[in-house]
């Protein structure tokens, strides 16, 4: 079995993440470096896919043409001036299931955890969850009301789609530090402030939206690529149905495509509220889940 789980959100399971990390998407990629201090991007580089090598799912394969992204990614790797043997990735949002649960009495040690984890979503996913990788981050509690207990928020992958990814950076040589779906590696960047606020990625194939309520998350949605209002009406529906959400403050977006800016003003019009670009804005957004993998301290960022 492959060492190296799906990881959610920054802090589990390693205590340091690789300086370096490696985005795959349908159409790219993305590759980015920082220093040993995570204050500085030492580099970046991206390249461009044919058409159909590479795409994220859940119950086929990942990787049709394996030879064609192995020399793109040695490629990319060499020019990027990659240094030493250990490196993260970051896989397409459709290669992962990530939701949520909650635990009303969760038990104490981490296998006894991961198998309520494996029996609360045995009958929901479209793989055999006994075999897959699995990683949650605990978000908060709830001390009252019919859902109380622990929440969880949870990502799981099928061991085959890990290990696709992990066997390409070995044929080259280095190791796969850890493995983080595009949408978790984004919101290591995003500072959640305490009012209700929309995370909105938007990656090849698929739109993913995150509802954050008193700085944590509460929600998430993927859909594939469609009109941006209509991806993200759903989302705003629950939040307000389901959350009880008395009204957005603001929805923050990741892109990897600068003509979304006229959809963009239209979710800002429609919506009310301002929409802003996710951190740090002297990055072009197409970098920032690689960055978000490898843990940038982009505060001071220029």
């Amino acid at each position: 079995m492959t060492k190296n789980l799906l990881e959610p959100i920054a802090q589990l399971f390693r205590p340091q993440r690789p300086f370096w990390a490696c985005e795959f998407t349908a159409r790219h990629l993305i590759v980015g470096g920082v220093s040993s201090s995570r204050r500085k991007v030492s580099t970046k580089g991206v390249s461009t896919l044919p058409p159909n090598v590479l795409t994220g799912s859940l119950s086929e394969k990942n990787i049709a043409d394996s030879q064609t992204v192995l020399h793109y990614l040695k490629e990319l790797l060499s020019q990027a001036g990659f240094r030493g043997h250990e490196i993260g990735i970051v896989i397409p949002d459709d290669a992962a299931r990530i939701t949520f649960l909650t635990a009303e009495t969760l038990p104490g040690t981490e296998e006894e955890r991961a198998a309520f984890i494996r029996w609360k979503l045995k009958k929901t996913v479209p793989f055999e969850v006994d075999t897959a990788q699995i990683a949650y981050n605990i978000v908060g509690t709830r001390l009252t009301g019919d859902n109380k207990g622990t929440d969880l928020l949870v990502a799981l992958s099928p061991q085959s789609v890990i290990e696709e990814y992990e066997r390409l950076m070995e044929s080259l040589g280095y190791e796969a530090g850890h493995v983080i779906p595009s949408s978790l590696a984004a919101m290591n960047l995003f500072t959640v402030p305490s009012a209700d606020v929309l995370l909105l990625k938007i990656a090849p194939g698929c739109i993913a939206t995150t509802v954050f309520q008193n700085g944590r998350p509460e929600f998430y949605r993927k859909v594939a690529e469609m009109p941006l209002f209509d991806a993200i009406y759903p989302t705003l529906m629950y939040y307000q149905d389901k959350l009880a959400g008395s009204g957005l403050t603001s929805v923050t977006v990741c892109g990897y495509d600068t003509d979304v800016q006229p959809e963009l003003q239209e979710l800002q019009n429609k919506l009310n509220v301002p929409v802003q670009r996710l951190g740090p804005k002297s990055i072009d957004d197409i970098y920032k889940p690689v960055l978000g993998a490898v843990d940038v301290v982009w505060a001071n960022l220029i």
